[in-house]
């Protein structure tokens, strides 16, 4: 779970730079078993368009099964390749780097951290909320994996209930 929600981190940050632009720089994120926390720079709230935009980029490359390739490098050879790297001065000499690609690269980053084999085994990834965190600093929350299979059971449980005490069927 944590892996998938890791590799999901990388999927946001790669759609979020390709709607929004390349001035996103992700700022932080929290990977836990059930959810995953991305900050990210950027100056204005995320139109529910965008979000869209965002979350069906990163269901697009899950839906292709895209493969998550794990290389290692020199930093300085990373940097040259095209790999993004945003905390440059915590990176030892050599780095491991992730390139999530079917065909074209979708995502390249520096990380050290576990992730799926094919992005495939994260199943789907739901945005839950993006706020903002400070000035030009956001926030996504969101759910892959298991975490998104419960939030849809419990959405759709919750929605059976609310045509039932209305004494209809759910649309």
């Amino acid at each position: 779970d944590t892996a998938r929600n890791h590799t999901a981190t990388h999927l946001l940050h790669a759609a979020l730079r390709q709607v929004l632009g390349n001035h996103v720089r992700q700022a932080g994120s929290l990977v836990a078993l059930d959810r995953l926390r991305f900050d990210f720079s950027h100056v204005e709230a995320l139109t529910p368009d965008e979000i869209e935009q965002v979350q069906w980029l990163v269901n697009e490359r899950i839906r292709q099964n895209a493969t998550v390739h794990k290389d290692e490098d020199s930093y300085q050879s990373a940097i040259e390749r095209g790999a993004l790297a945003f905390f440059g001065d915590r990176y030892d000499e050599r780095v491991r780097l992730i390139e999530i690609a079917n065909g074209a690269t979708f995502s390249f980053e520096v990380c050290g951290g576990t992730h799926v084999g094919h992005t495939g085994e994260l199943g789907a990834v739901y945005v839950l909320g993006e706020s903002s965190i400070g000035a030009n600093m956001r926030r996504i929350e969101a759910v892959s994996g298991r975490a998104a299979e419960k939030l849809v059971l419990e959405r759709f449980r919750r929605e059976d209930a609310v045509a039932a005490n209305l004494q209809t069927t759910p649309p």
